[in-house]
């Protein structure tokens, strides 16, 4: 059998590969690791594998990673189909791909019989809260449920950034002090102030500051740091101008700015499983001057302009990210957001509510 893993969930889905991974090599000791990313090759690498049989072992495993980046131009999907249609029983194929549904996968490759599709979902709220006291159980610490909030806030939905986190944190609270047995999120802030670099949060602040220079030192920082890194960044930022929005809209309704920050929500036109609720008081400064600097209808406009740019920024190769995130800078800053074709009436937020 093959597989399609499929879901923003890229923890648990790393999990499942590593296990079927484990299950290939117990059944086949002299099995043929392979991993392919899409993007690295145009197909011909991976029909190769495919369609070759090998002398030296018995089954070939091939994991083929970012598929959500495929194009018309490569030939994966053609290497995938060539082999289904051989009917070969020594090789199995696992693609990951961030896709939510099989609607933009080749029929001929969904429909298979021999393929099987799963998606992986982002956690429950309080399914991730238990997860993460469990993990940090494993390492003997206990952990309040303020500092668990404080976790929750600084990564992405999914267990791989929540594992990563629980681990840097761990090495650190033993290395500067053994003797903590219990975490509050007095220590994650602390952590936080001495390890934090470049991320999509400094580069919300000098956003709100209309630092366009700086926004770009940010930027490319944050690019040349991690090849991921503008993907989360732009996260990140779509996630705090829905904070703004929603904070706007509330003190235009007459609301404290307290009772504001205080239950200021991520807005969004499309669905939010797990909004955050309310601004940290170390945030509410930089709030504060976008609030100034973006009025609401800026706000709205520029919510609705990332949205366009979510393909361009999710999509662009190594080469190209730096210049499809300076001219996604500018038109925030520079223009508000205010570029052709983008129409605030039709999906105004204010009808949603």
């Amino acid at each position: 059998m093959n597989y399609i893993l499929l879901g923003p969930e890229e923890g648990l889905k790393s999990e499942w590969l590593a296990k079927e991974k484990k299950r290939v090599l117990s059944a086949y000791p002299d099995a043929e690791i392979h991993q392919i990313f899409v993007g690295d090759d145009k197909g011909e690498d991976l029909d190769a594998i495919l369609s070759q049989a090998t002398l030296f072992s018995s089954f070939r495993f091939v994991t083929i990673k970012q598929y959500e980046l495929r194009t018309g131009k490569d030939t994966f999907d053609k290497a995938i189909i060539d082999f289904l249609s051989s009917g070969q029983e020594d090789a199995e194929f696992v693609i990951l791909s961030s896709e939510k549904s099989k609607s933009k996968i080749n029929p001929k490759i969904a429909n298979s019989k021999n393929v099987n599709i799963q998606v992986f979902w982002e956690m429950f709220d309080n399914q991730k809260r238990d997860w993460i006291r469990n993990e940090f159980g494993k390492e003997g610490y206990t952990i309040g449920d303020e500092a668990i909030e404080e976790i929750l806030f600084s990564v992405d939905n999914n267990t791989s950034e929540m594992r990563n986190l629980v681990s840097a944190l761990s090495l650190f609270f033993k290395a500067s002090d053994p003797n903590k047995t219990n975490i509050k999120r007095e220590d994650i802030e602390k952590y936080a102030m001495q390890t934090r670099g470049e991320d999509g949060n400094t580069l919300f602040q000098a956003i709100a500051d209309c630092d366009i220079e700086h926004a770009e030192s940010i930027a490319s920082s944050i690019i040349s740091a991690d090849s991921q890194g503008a993907v989360k960044a732009y996260s990140v930022l779509v996630s705090r101008f829905r904070q703004l929005e929603s904070f706007e809209m509330l003190r235009a309704r007459g609301m404290s700015e307290k009772d504001a920050f205080d239950n200021a929500d991520s807005l969004s036109p499309y669905p939010v499983f797990f909004p955050t609720k309310g601004i940290r008081n170390r945030d509410q400064a930089a709030f504060r001057k976008a609030a100034k600097n973006y009025p609401l209808k800026d706000t709205e406009r520029i919510i609705l302009y990332l949205g366009e740019m979510d393909e361009k920024i999710k999509n662009s190769s190594s080469e190209w990210i730096r210049i499809a995130f300076s001219s996604m800078l500018a038109d925030i800053i520079l223009r508000k957001g205010n570029v052709t074709g983008i129409n605030l009436n039709p999906l105004s937020l204010e009808y949603s509510l």
